[in-house]
């Protein structure tokens, strides 16, 4: 189990970060593909980072991007 988690991780490392100019069609994009997004993956919205992570509830959010 341990080498398919490096391995999942190795591919969400080489994919390019998902871009949208609005929040509204990040959402949306979001809502439809949510069997295909990995905990991690970098989105860019209007030009500003965000990371998806996972709320208490499971709720999917997107968190500004700190570095």
């Amino acid at each position: 189990m341990e080498e398919q988690e490096k391995e999942e991780a190795e591919r969400v490392k080489k994919r390019p970060p998902l871009e949208f100019s609005s929040l509204d069609k990040a959402r949306d994009w979001i809502r439809a593909h949510k069997t295909e997004l990995v905990l991690g993956t970098v989105v860019i919205v209007a030009g500003t980072a965000f990371i998806l992570v996972t709320g208490g509830s499971g709720a999917l959010l997107l968190v500004p991007l700190a570095l």
